[in-house]
């Protein structure tokens, strides 16, 4: 994905977050789920993947246990809660959807901040929002500046003090290890918003040297749409509307208030699935024929 053009990577990942928020078929939820995190094993490694997993397992767990705690409609009436408020089936359902989706979301946004770099928002949308454009690039760009900096900063703190801890120093006493790992911690963020404001302020004299903001200001490129890109784009759009057309039909309609369930399945869903599978793992199946070529390549050469 990494070699198409912008505007196909940008339409791509429009129209896969907007199926992934808007299906709540649980077929296109796990469908739209393996897809983000195989392609995220792709971008960063299993093991990188797997810990990112790990985390948002948080965030859907209390997803998950929020809809039924404060929705109570539904028929299949499980208990009775504390406060006299039904626990129902049809909640905890939409709860455990609701968190699939959250998480091949937020999945699917760490594949695009790899895949939509600085340059290619600022190709996007420079002409048309300018200053929003660089408000993105520069955001998008400074956290991960941050992350090393403090992962620096870290280094160098472990490094001159050895890991204080007290295991190391039993002979400090809890109260006193705690509040010099604090004042660490404290020192850390100090030394990390320091650096933010001289980077800023770098930055600025880069951009005021490069002229930025002034009239007739002219703009270069790399960035060409070849023939793949259009072969992609218009796989792309035919695979969307083919699923937005089985959407308006109910091909793909399930519900989960009052009662949980949907049309059955016939011929015709099965392909709605098919399509949307293939809509979803196509970044994978890309990347999959990037690295055959790239190996063929080499054993020719």
């Amino acid at each position: 994905m990494n070699r198409l053009h912008p505007v196909v990577n940008f339409i791509y990942f429009a129209v896969v977050l907007g199926c992934s928020m808007m299906l709540m078929h649980p077929v296109c939820l796990a469908i739209s789920f393996v897809a983000a995190f195989c392609y995220t094993i792709q971008m960063f490694g299993y093991r990188n993947a797997r810990k990112g997993l790990c985390g948002m397992a948080g965030v859907m767990v209390v997803a998950a246990i929020l809809n039924p705690a404060f929705s109570h409609q539904g028929v299949t009436t499980i208990c009775y809660l504390p406060g006299g408020n039904a626990l129902t089936l049809e909640s905890i359902c939409y709860g455990i959807a609701a968190a699939f989706m959250l998480g091949a979301t937020l999945m699917w946004f760490r594949c695009i901040s790899e895949i939509l770099t600085a340059d290619k928002i600022v190709y996007l949308f420079g002409k048309v929002f300018p200053v929003l454009s660089m408000i993105l690039s520069m955001v998008l760009g400074f956290i991960p500046k941050m992350q090393r900096k403090l992962k620096e900063i870290r280094c160098t703190e472990s490094v001159r003090e050895k890991g204080w801890t007290q295991e190391d120093y039993p002979e400090k006493g809890w109260i006193r290890t705690e509040i010099h790992l604090v004042h660490r911690g404290i020192q850390n963020v100090s030394l990390l918003i320091t650096w933010a404001l001289q980077d800023s302020v770098d930055m600025a004299d880069s951009m005021k040297g490069r002229g930025y903001g002034l009239p007739g200001r002219t703009a270069y490129t790399t960035f060409r749409f070849t023939k793949w890109d259009r072969m992609v784009l218009s796989g792309i759009l035919v695979m969307f509307v083919y699923i937005v057309i089985g959407g308006l039909q109910g091909g793909l309609e399930w519900e989960y208030y009052p009662v949980t369930g949907g049309r059955g399945m016939n011929l015709y869903s099965v392909s709605l699935y098919v399509v949307y599978g293939l809509m979803c793992f196509l970044p994978v199946g890309i990347e999959l024929r990037e690295r055959l070529t790239y190996s063929q390549g080499r054993v020719r050469a």
